[in-house]
């Protein structure tokens, strides 16, 4: 253990606190040698010791009190951030969640935050989260991962979905019109009855998906891998044909084809994005 001398001489007991006192008593030591030095034969007189001595310190005070303020300023602006990004993480991890009210009601505070929609979530990792019925129109998700995540009746509309993972997710009924589902994964998906007019889903891997009665008005799948995806007579095609067994669907999905159907661009309304 080190000896008290040795503390002393390493400064282990000075801290910012103990140099503040040190630095003032020595300030006024200096103050008081130098008026003795200047008035040594003259009694000691405390109104011209002042006289001599309040403009400077008035002076100094103010330039203190301006530093303590700024000082204080910027940590209560870095506490405030610091705080923000606490509450941020919280409610990503919240958004998370495998309990449906928790979900939601993190989903409902990011967008009053505008986190839900300024690329705060892109890449997160949402894993068997129970988003069911969650309203996330707009919501920028852009390489999510929401494999068996449970989206059904979920609100997508216009949402960035780019790369996004569904792998095995529940989709059941999920609104995703003009969703921007470009290179997405979803394989093995539950997709029935799924709402994807007008959705963009060059390249995606829609393998094994079902798409029983997905309604896919409008879609884009030039790319997109739909091998051994499930589809029904129900289920609705780019060109507004139900799908049939002699259905080609490579015509969709293979630009080149000779009879290739080139969706439009749909441009929804506020009605088709908000959360009715």
């Amino acid at each position: 253990m080190k000896s008290r001398w040795q503390k002393f001489i390493s400064f282990e007991w000075l801290t910012i606190y103990r140099a503040g006192l040190l630095v003032a008593a020595l300030a006024i030591g200096i103050m008081l040698l130098g008026y003795g030095f200047v008035h040594a034969d003259e009694p000691f007189d405390l109104r011209a010791f002042i006289e001599e001595l309040y403009a400077n310190i008035a002076s100094e005070l103010f330039g203190i009190a301006i530093t303590i303020l700024i000082i204080d300023t910027i940590y209560r602006r870095y506490d405030e951030r610091a705080e923000k990004r606490r509450e941020r993480q919280q409610l990503r991890n919240q958004l998370g969640s495998g309990i449906n009210e928790v979900a939601i009601r993190a989903a409902e505070e990011l967008r009053a935050s505008g986190w839900l929609t300024d690329g705060t979530l892109q890449g997160e990792d949402l894993r068997v989260a129970n988003l069911e019925k969650a309203k996330l129109w707009q919501a920028d998700l852009q390489g999510v991962n929401f494999q068996w995540a449970k989206l059904q009746g979920a609100n997508l509309n216009d949402a960035v979905l780019a790369g996004a993972n569904f792998t095995q997710a529940n989709l059941t009924a999920t609104r995703l019109r003009g969703a921007d589902m470009r290179g997405a994964l979803c394989t093995g998906a539950k997709m029935y009855r799924a709402h994807l007019v007008a959705a963009f889903l060059q390249d995606a891997k829609l393998t094994n998906a079902h798409l029983e009665g997905a309604k896919l008005t409008g879609a884009h799948l030039e790319g997109a891998d739909l091998t051994g995806a499930h589809l029904d007579a129900l289920t609705i095609l780019p060109d507004g044909t139900p799908w049939t067994e002699s259905t080609d669907l490579t015509r969709f999905t293979n630009s080149g084809h000779p009879d290739y159907f080139q969706p439009e661009v749909l441009i929804s309304s506020e009605h088709d994005v908000g959360d009715e």
